[in-house]
């Protein structure tokens, strides 16, 4: 599977080249997002191709890739879908917890919140600070 990765704001953006009329096996997807993560990127922004269809199966794994990256602190987006694929995501609810923009252009600017590095020591010995 081919995936085209650049940034976009505060966002990492991947989007699946493959002109397959099926993503089915978003393998590779998991293992790149997995690796933002553990960099520390938290928001993620995944884009098809026009003729791409979605299957059950990718459903499942962008969902996946959605909880760990909110356990993360950050979101997950879907962009620029074509129509039989908004559809679908619409039809069976994905759009009311998977945010999907028209356009990258419309992914929004993120405030992160600062910590302090005693209280990242501190969460990090299992103590959260009051």
């Amino acid at each position: 599977m081919r995936i085209e990765m650049h940034s976009r704001g505060d966002y990492q953006v991947l989007r699946i080249e493959d002109e397959l009329a099926v993503i089915s096996d978003l393998s590779e997807l998991t293992f790149l997002i997995k690796g933002y993560l553990k960099h520390g990127k938290r928001h993620i922004a995944v884009g098809f191709t026009t003729t791409s269809y979605i299957y059950s199966g990718a459903v499942a794994v962008l969902i996946n890739c959605l909880k760990k990256i909110r356990d993360e602190g950050g979101d997950l987006c879907i962009i620029e879908p074509n129509p039989e694929m908004l559809s679908i995501l619409s039809l069976i609810n994905i759009n009311k917890i998977i945010t999907i923009y028209e356009s990258e252009n419309d992914l929004p600017e993120i405030q992160f919140a600062k910590q302090t590095a005693p209280a990242q020591s501190f969460r990090g010995l299992g103590f959260a600070p009051a």
